[in-house]
C-alpha cells in the first residue's frame, strides 16, 4: 500500500528549463547579444507556460525574471554594438 503523505515532489520541467535558459541568456548575453535575446525569449515563454501549469512558484518566478533580464542584456548589447560601430 502506498502512503499518500510521502508522495514524491512533482518536478516542473518547464520551470527548470526556463531558469536554466534565463541564466544562460543573462551570462551569454553579456558576450554575445543574440544568445541573450533568443534564450531570454524561449525562457520567458516556457516560464509562462510553467506558471499556467502550476508548480513551484519560486523557480518559475526566478526563470521569468532571469529571462526578462537576459532579453534586456541582449538588447543593451545590440545598442552598445551599434554605438561602437557608428563611432568608427
Amino acid at each position: 500500500m502506498s502512503n499518500p503523505g510521502n508522495a514524491p515532489a512533482q518536478s516542473n520541467t518547464f520551470a527548470i528549463v526556463s531558469l536554466v535558459l534565463g541564466i544562460i541568456g543573462t551570462v551569454g548575453g553579456i558576450f554575445i547579444a543574440i544568445i541573450g535575446v533568443v534564450a531570454g525569449i524561449v525562457g520567458l515563454v516556457l516560464g509562462i507556460l510553467a506558471r499556467k501549469r502550476g508548480g513551484s512558484r519560486g523557480m518559475i518566478l526566478a526563470g521569468i525574471i532571469l529571462s526578462v533580464v537576459a532579453i534586456v542584456v541582449g538588447i543593451i548589447g545590440y545598442i552598445a554594438t551599434a554605438v561602437f560601430l557608428t563611432q568608427s
